[in-house]
């Protein structure tokens, strides 16, 4: 006779907050679980959202019930082969939209919950990145990589970005307008920060370089493009090699850095 289910394997949610998220096989919904919840947040864009979970069998019982096994090999259902095919379409998305996810609101996890210091009961929060200041010269990353559980795949994904005229106002954090630019306060006693009044406001940047990454994670190779300051045209630099480009071959799959200069700033 067969031990109970519960002897018989243990599932864990791979690549979950912790390294240890076991779920119960014997609940009759063990995919209503908070972790799970986390999870499909963290999936991130570019298909549907999805966990990974690992089956870890009890050895002696896996061996009485399917043999001696070294390597298994597992027949995908037609449901998952057409998932995959359509997370490999590549789609494309707008650098703004990339800021405005950069600067969404999120709510955090109920595992994530804050002790509150006043009625000492746990409050699920909320976190949000802003954007305070800007600098002369704007270096955007592109996140180019992705972690899936122990794997790590390259994104593709068309990002389309201005070549001129970036308009970084509306991802600035809203701020008192008297006295100076309201930076806020890193504790209650302390009098709020503000930059002077003289501060420049012009959020139009230009691009003037960009950095290509061709390759895989196994390897790769880097190239360029860059606006000429002198007569306005772009340029590739691949080694040695450099020749003009036209300003619709600047934006492509490849680009993994972008270099932006403030439209106001005196060039050095």
């Amino acid at each position: 006779p067969l031990q109970g289910p519960g002897a018989l394997f243990r599932i864990r949610l791979a690549g979950g907050s912790s390294p240890w998220t076991y779920l119960s096989p014997q609940d009759p919904r063990p995919l209503c679980h908070p972790a799970i919840d986390r999870a499909l947040q963290l999936s991130g864009a570019g298909g549907p959202p999805h966990v990974k979970l690992t089956v870890e069998w009890d050895m002696s019982t896996k061996e009485r019930l399917f043999g001696n096994i070294q390597e298994e090999v597992v027949q995908d259902a037609e449901s998952v082969r057409l998932q995959q095919q359509a997370h490999r379409q590549q789609h494309s998305c707008t650098l703004d939209e990339c800021f405005q996810l950069y600067t969404k609101e999120e709510q955090l996890a109920p595992d994530d919950a804050w002790r509150c210091p006043h009625c000492k009961v746990p409050q699920q929060g909320t976190v949000k990145l802003s954007l305070w200041t800007l600098p002369d010269i704007l270096i955007i990353h592109l996140k180019r990589f992705r972690q899936v559980a122990e794997h790590r795949h390259k994104l593709t994904t068309l990002v389309r970005f201005p070549l001129r005229g970036l308009d970084m106002a509306p991802h600035v954090a809203q701020r008192g307008q008297a006295g100076g630019q309201l930076l806020g306060r890193w504790a209650p006693w302390q009098p709020p920060l503000r930059l002077p009044p003289s501060c420049p406001r012009d959020y139009l940047y230009d691009l003037y370089a960009v950095c290509n990454h061709h390759g895989s994670m196994q390897g790769g190779h880097y190239t360029a493009y860059c606006c000429n300051a002198l007569d306005g045209r772009w340029y590739s630099y691949d080694d040695s090699r450099v020749e003009g480009v036209r300003e619709a071959e600047v934006s492509t799959r490849s680009a993994y850095i972008l270099f932006y200069q403030r439209r106001d700033s005196v060039s050095a």
